[in-house]
């Protein structure tokens, strides 16, 4: 019997069929089988070598199917060897299962070839040599721990696993770039350590001043911290329960929480004094801002349906179709008053809370009166272009001359909402962009004044009479939220200089702090300018940084500087704005803390001088 020819397989790739089989003789050759190069180790015996062993050892079956010279499979421009390929998928596999493998015993005996493709410049595998070849021990890596919010978060479940989830974002979305520093993966263990400490220490800050206030002032604006009993500064709805819902959110006090939301749904009541005048500006900011923003954390309902109710008792201080806002307000609409100046801080920062008010609810009036505003401002001119004096009448086009320029109490937070108004708008309504960028340009023109001793790490923003162009050297402390202000912006708007200024006057409102008898930063910090200069240069006191005699001295746990310090850290990574403001705390703890909750101090400079209030601490906390 004749032997039989092997026959060969032909798949027609382009056409997805079996093709006939070609005449074998008209084929043309195979082109040379590739080889494995021969993997050679330094020789550690003289045994000869038997006669079915191959040079590559374990590998010597590799070999055999890759030198033999399988039937071609051919169409077209397409050859494939179907063994060769097997054989490479096959050690592919092996070498794969080689490198992942986990178990011990395997790891402990077995080596791996690496070729110098297989390495990147640095790694612990990198070539130590000009071999073309090396054998590297597979070194087993003990298992990564899972990260500390990973454990924390699969102790959570229903309501408190979706306000965790919120808290960090899920679901959310921005077209704008990332400005985080981008952090390391893992932290040192010791860096965890100090972190975690300080973090169970701000906690326990924040559970010890609301145990005082739900002790002896529930349901009323704020605590008395050094004696108990309750002050009633905020219209008496019970101001630090709403302010606090999104900080015990973000902490993880969830039972506190639903405690909160229950008196929110039971006992809140904005109509008890329907005539009362309240504030505008502080009624915005801590209950319209609160409620938005737990529920922005947890979804509650109820939490829409009071800013909705609020929202629309706000816009009672639009009298008359007046474009800005009276300064207070009432729950009974006749009994509305027109204001016939406004304070520049109090009218431009409603635009966050009254836009996302008009994004959850789908009723544009909020966005309107709000954009109204900065439509209306967008429209004035001044010596210092972009810079607004701290009161202004309504009307458009107005021109500003002859004015004292800050950007510390009742101008502050105007300057400080166009930067985050454009970012909530995700950066598509450039008015906000150009208002501040512009704003930005002429305080750095002006407005900044230097230490004679020439350092350059600290400067700051002092008040300006805008004819003359002079610099009162006064730093309030609320003007200490430019430093972070600075920072994001220079990041969104590529402005390289900005975050400079931004870490000199975060520096310079951290001296404050530190030069303080207690630690803790005076309302003002006053220097002398430099004679000579129109103030641009002011004297840095060798032993007090700033004049203790003059300026304000009161202390009112404000948060504008730990803010400050918490962005530049965030935006650059840089620990020492952290350890900063661990500073900052651990005086706060030492000096402001008292038996039922934390106090202001009438003089940062004499201990224990307390002014027995508590306006600002719980949210600043988180």
């Amino acid at each position: 019997m004749a032997e039989e020819k092997p026959t060969s397989f032909v798949v027609d790739i382009e056409q997805a069929r079996t093709a006939p089989s070609p005449n074998r003789s008209t084929m043309p050759a195979s082109p040379p089988s590739p080889t494995l190069p021969i993997f050679t180790r330094p020789p550690t015996t003289t045994k000869k070598r038997s006669g079915r062993e191959s040079p590559c050892g374990p590998f010597s079956w590799l070999v055999q199917l890759l030198n033999e010279n399988p039937t071609a499979v051919r169409s077209g421009r397409y050859s494939i060897k179907f063994r060769q390929i097997l054989a490479l998928v096959l050690m592919l596999l092996v070498l794969g299962g080689l490198w992942f493998s986990k178990s011990e015993s395997f790891s402990k005996t077995t080596p791996i070839y690496h070729t110098p493709n297989d390495v990147q410049e640095g790694s612990a595998h990198q070539k130590p040599s000009s071999d073309d070849f090396w054998i590297h021990p597979i070194v087993e890596e003990p298992p990564k721990e899972p990260k500390v919010a990973d454990v924390f978060r699969l102790q959570l479940s229903g309501k408190a696993l979706e306000r965790y989830d919120r808290v960090r974002g899920k679901n959310t979305f921005s077209s704008l770039p990332k400005i985080q520093h981008s952090f390391q993966e893992r932290e040192t263990d010791t860096d965890r350590f100090v972190r975690e400490q300080r973090l169970e220490k701000i906690r326990e800050g924040f559970e010890h001043a609301w145990k005082g206030y739900k002790a002896h002032a529930w349901g009323h604006d704020e605590v008395v911290p050094t004696r108990g009993g309750h002050r009633d500064s905020f219209g008496g709805w019970g101001a630090t329960i709403v302010d606090s819902l999104d900080t015990l959110v973000i902490m993880g006090f969830n039972e506190e929480f639903d405690e909160a939301l229950e008196w929110v749904k039971t006992e809140f009541d904005m109509t008890k004094n329907p005539t009362a005048h309240l504030s505008f500006f502080e009624t915005t900011i801590r209950y319209l801002g609160g409620f938005l923003s737990a529920y922005d954390l947890t979804g509650e309902e109820i939490l829409l349906q009071k800013a909705t109710e609020l929202g629309d008792y706000l816009l009672n201080a639009f009298v008359d179709g007046n474009e800005f806002p009276s300064s207070t307000f009432t729950i009974d609409k006749p009994s509305n008053r027109a204001s016939g100046i406004h304070v520049l801080a109090e009218i431009g920062t409603i635009q966050v809370e009254f836009t996302r008010l008009s994004a959850l609810t789908g009723n544009p009036i909020y966005d309107q009166k709000a954009q109204n505003i900065i439509d209306v401002l967008s429209t004035a001119t001044s010596d210092l272009p972009g810079i607004l004096p701290s009161r202004v009448p309504s009307g458009k086009n107005k021109s500003y001359q002859n004015f004292k320029a800050s950007i510390g109490g009742m101008a502050d937070s105007y300057y400080e909402y166009l930067l985050k108004e454009w970012i909530l708008l995700d950066g598509k309504v450039a008015k906000y962009r150009d208002m501040f960028e512009m704003a930005m340009t002429s305080l750095k023109s002006f407005m900044v004044s230097r230490p004679d001793n020439g350092s350059s790490d600290y400067a700051i923003v002092g008040q300006v009479y805008t004819s003359e162009k002079n610099i009162d050297t006064q730093m309030d402390h609320l003007s200490c939220f430019i430093a972070g202000s600075l920072a994001m912006g220079s990041k969104y708007f590529d402005r390289p200089e900005d975050l400079i200024l931004a870490r000199q006057v975060a520096e310079a409102c951290y001296l404050g702090y530190r030069s303080s008898e207690t630690g803790l930063g005076p309302e003002t910090m006053q220097f002398s300018g430099k004679q000579g200069t129109r103030g641009d240069v002011f004297i840095s006191e060798p032993d007090t940084f700033y004049k203790r005699g003059q300026g304000s001295n009161v202390y009112i746990l404000r948060p504008e500087t730990v803010e400050s310090l918490w962005i530049l850290y965030r935006l650059t990574g840089d620990k020492r704005y952290q350890d900063k403001a661990w500073e900052i705390f651990e005086a706060l703890q030492k000096h402001s803390r008292t038996d039922i909750a934390y106090s202001g101090l009438m003089d940062v400079n004499q201990v224990r001088s307390y002014d027995n209030k508590m306006e600002r601490t719980q949210r600043y906390f988180s």
